[in-house]
This record gives structure tokens, sequence and C-alpha cells, in this order.
């Protein structure tokens, strides 16, 4: 399965993400939904905001043009929202995804920790 068809056949079939994303910690794009245009100046500000949430905190985060209200992180796992908008990213070993769901539905976040929680916006 590429990249892509992950995004597409196990984000997006999911009916909870309505765009995502898959980068390299160097902001390069390896999948991404269509129309979601992530840049990679986007995804070097997500990447630093692992391991320094006083970045987003005073600035929010940026994702294809769009604001969000920084909620919480940590070395692993960014949360943001606008309105009823919510982001969640996730940082693997190689890679930075990224997820925009509707506060309206309700996800699993999965994870590689043993630890999963669920999301609601």
């Amino acid at each position: 399965m590429s990249w892509q068809d992950y995004v597409d056949k196990q984000l997006l079939a999911s009916r909870c993400v309505t765009k995502a994303a898959i980068a390299g910690h160097d902001g390069n794009v390896w999948a991404k939904s269509e129309g979601f245009e992530i840049s990679k100046d986007e995804l070097a500000k997500i990447v630093q905001g692992f391991e320094k949430q006083d970045i987003l905190t005073s600035s929010g985060v940026t994702l294809a043009g769009n604001r969000y209200i920084y909620l919480s992180g940590t070395d692993k796992v960014i949360r943001a929202k606008l309105g009823k908008v919510g982001v969640h990213c996730m940082k693997t070993q190689q890679a930075v995804v990224s997820r925009v769901v509707t506060k309206r539905q309700m996800c699993v976040a999965k994870s590689t920790s043993k630890k999963g929680g669920k999301w609601r916006g």
C-alpha cells in the first residue's frame, strides 16, 4: 500500500477525517488529500512544535493557510481547533501525519503507543 493509498483508503475512508497529509520530518509531502495544500513551511513549524510547544502556544497551528488555536501537545501529538474543526498531528519516527476532523465526528486516535484515546473536538 502506498502512502497515498493510506490517506485515501484508510484516513479519508474512515469518514472521521476530512483532510489529511503525510510528510517527512523535512517537510516534504509524501501524500495528501485532494485540495489540502499544506506547505513545507507549515510542516516545518509543526515538526518544531513537537519539541517546543511554546512556538505553537503563541502563534497557533497553520495548515493549508488556515490558522488553528493550539490546544495541547506532547513530543508525539499536537491538537488544535478552529470553530467546529479540529486538527490532530502525530509524529512517527520518520513522518508527520496531519488530519483535519469536524467537531461532530468522533475519531479514535491510533498511535504506536499503548494508550489510545477518543478525540471529540
